[in-house]
């Protein structure tokens, strides 16, 4: 499973940056609604684009168009909802942010990837240090595919990430794109087999009918004990404990209806699993 560790949520003025960019110093334009939480201009002399993202209410929304004309890259801005897309902060000398944004247009995920030098003492974005910022699909674990930032170009105001984040807590609650209902005959427990499973464990999807394009939320390793909460075909619907739990409780007026939490949900195939309870 993919770790992570502490998360701040106390964020001061000074996080916001202005880097020094191509053409002077970098402030933000607001392409989007909400406040801009980062923009950057991506590393390419001969056909340069503008990268923003913008943090309102519990979504977020990404923009990329063309520096010189403005031509949206994408028809419409890809949406991250609070609810259902994928969040990571973590931070030590620097700090790493990933955010999976879901295009209509496309119909695959696009993952945000951004790497700021982190004050730990003071709680917020060093002065000095790397700054990285760039764009990778079909999924976020794929190295293929990446749309990369010059990195005197990124600016990054995190503290707007975070009343978005208060509805879904401090890792970033994910859940299936499928209604997961749990029924007295589906929900148990089940053991994470060998199988096929790639190096980096079994996958867990947005969706019961995965494609290549479908997100993966979640790595399984084998051994592992996890619980169950419903099936749709080859594929189970399984609860993860995120946001500080270290279970997940399933009562009984929780059954015949949409599961919402606590615990995050996604689909393994059936193959990858042994029922055990």
């Amino acid at each position: 499973m993919t770790v992570v560790s502490k998360h701040r949520f106390a964020f001061s003025a000074t996080a916001a940056l202005a880097l020094s960019t191509w053409g002077g110093t970098a402030a933000a334009q607001s392409v989007c609604g909400g406040d801009v939480v980062f923009q950057c201009a991506t590393d390419n002399a001969d056909f340069r684009e503008q990268i923003t993202v913008c943090a309102q209410d519990q979504r977020y929304a990404l923009t990329r168009h063309a520096l010189s004309s403005g031509e949206m890259y994408y028809d419409t801005p890809l949406i991250a909802d609070a609810n259902t897309t994928w969040f990571r902060w973590i931070e030590d000398d620097q700090a790493q942010v990933e955010i999976g944004f879901w295009s209509v247009d496309l119909a695959e995920p696009v993952t945000l990837h951004v790497d700021l030098p982190w004050d730990d003492m003071n709680e917020t974005v060093a002065d000095t240090g790397n700054f990285n910022m760039w764009l990778q699909s079909p999924h976020w674990r794929a190295s293929v595919d990446q749309t990369l930032c010059a990195s005197d170009t990124v600016y990054a105001a995190p503290e707007g990430l975070w009343q978005a984040q208060r509805a879904r807590g401090p890792i970033g609650t994910f859940f299936s794109h499928d209604d997961v209902i749990p029924r007295v005959d589906t929900v148990g427990v089940a053991r994470v087999t060998d199988g096929d499973a790639s190096p980096e464990g079994v996958p867990v999807y947005a969706s019961s009918r995965p494609s290549a394009a479908t997100p993966i939320w979640w790595m399984l390793q084998p051994g592992e004990t996890i619980d169950i909460l419903g099936c749709a075909g080859d594929f189970i619907a399984v609860a993860i404990p995120t946001n500080g739990l270290t279970q997940c409780f399933l009562r009984p007026e929780d059954l015949g209806k949409p599961y919402t939490g606590p615990c995050a949900t996604g689909w393994v195939d059936r193959a990858h699993l042994q029922h055990i309870q």
